[in-house]
């Protein structure tokens, strides 16, 4: 009895997993863009991912409370609470609600699962599962690449900035995978070569801002090999040519922030938004309600002229449209998970330690300078997948 209770409990958990993988690319409930003979993918996905949420659900009798789950379950709380009171005061939006639906609906009744039911072959399937969304986004790249070099676009209902955060994602995972030693540096170029394609330069620099990381944490190991690495990716690239073709596409020089146009100098660039962010949040403390923040900021006309609607920094978003307590209270559960995360790796020597760790690490960096409150539902995805321990 026990043993078929194990497999079912298995099997629930398999599917959960594929189900969530799946919801988590598309990002929403439902996208009218997703539609395959007539028929809305998105609804049919949102209707089996509630159904299998809800019988996840009843398998959890118990729930163990630790310091790590109280800091999460007081984040999203405070942070519903607040902001269905906000909305009282300060009105809602379209684009707000869909946001805090989708963040509400997703990310957290995924984390509450991993937090209480898994173990380490469901955070493993889990891992392998989002590898292979970033692998299939990969192909859909390259189908795509005659388009992608010319303008900037997504796919799975979301923008080159959702598209590029899967491939360098996709990358990190390969670079740091235990298990994926053949080609691995090959796959990874790849997949930053097609993140190029995407024109966004935040899941960019967010890799090459943890590959510094771990060169920082690794540099008497690895120093010597990064050298020769770097110089012989220097010396193809200056003999084939490589470097000058890529930058005569549209999206790929915009990687390397269009110097002759101006780039982040621009008055569009994130500076300004992290200055109106800053100054909304001295005026409105307490926050002024998911998707309010371009209402309520100087530079409304000017953002929504450009398209700006948040402030393409997490913190600053969570401050600004929630609260500064309900930035309190992440703060704390982000430093306590990074904190458990160090011990857990370091006592029980996971030879996933590094990949667990400098992916968090990217996508932490990656909410910090691209992407709104949904984007970065796979940051928490990933916090409690990164503190799964095998005794569950």
């Amino acid at each position: 009895m026990i043993q078929k209770n194990e497999i079912s409990r298995n099997i629930l958990m398999s599917i959960f997993v594929l189900l969530s993988g799946a919801i988590i690319a598309v990002g929403r409930f439902y996208d009218e863009r997703l539609e395959i003979f007539g028929v809305n993918i998105t609804v049919v996905l949102s209707f089996l991912f509630v159904i299998t949420v809800i019988s996840v659900f009843v398998l959890i009798k118990s729930i163990n409370l630790s310091l790590n789950k109280l800091l999460l379950y007081l984040f999203f709380s405070v942070l519903f609470i607040s902001n269905l009171t906000l909305w009282i005061f300060f009105d809602f939006t379209d684009y707000g609600i869909e946001k805090f639906i989708n963040f509400i609906l997703i990310p957290l009744p995924i984390a509450l699962v991993i937090s209480e039911k898994f173990n380490i072959s469901d955070r493993n399937n889990m891992i392998n599962i989002l590898l292979g969304i970033s692998f299939f986004l990969f192909v859909v790249t390259l189908l795509n690449i005659s388009t992608l070099s010319s303008s900037r676009s997504g796919v799975l209902g979301g923008g080159p900035i959702v598209l590029s955060r899967w491939l360098c994602f996709g990358a990190i995972i390969t670079m740091f995978h235990p298990k994926i030693n053949r080609f691995k540096i090959v796959f990874v170029l790849l997949f930053l070569v097609s993140a190029l394609f995407t024109g966004s330069r935040g899941p960019v620099l967010s890799f090459l801002l943890v590959m510094f990381l771990y060169a920082f944490f690794n540099f008497r190991k690895i120093f010597l090999k990064s050298i020769v690495a770097l110089s012989f990716l220097v010396f193809i690239g200056l003999i084939t040519g490589a470097f000058e073709h890529l930058s005569q596409y549209k999206t790929v020089s915009r990687i390397f922030m269009n110097i002759q146009e101006g780039g982040l100098r621009k008055s569009t660039g994130r500076s300004l938004l992290f200055e109106s962010s800053v100054k909304e949040i001295s005026d409105y403390p307490f926050g002024v309600g998911s998707g309010n923040f371009v209402e309520y900021t100087g530079n409304s006309q000017y953002f929504k002229n450009k398209n700006l609607y948040y402030p393409h920094n997490l913190l600053l978003e969570i401050a600004s449209e929630f609260g500064v307590i309900t930035l309190f209270l992440f703060l704390l559960y982000l430093f306590h998970s990074v904190y458990l995360s160090f011990k857990i790796n370091l006592t029980s020597k996971l030879i996933t330690g590094n990949m667990l760790f400098y992916t968090f690490a990217f996508l932490l960096l990656n909410s910090m300078i691209s992407g709104d409150l949904s984007d970065s539902r796979l940051l928490f995805v990933f916090i409690p997948l990164m503190l799964v321990k095998d005794e569950k």
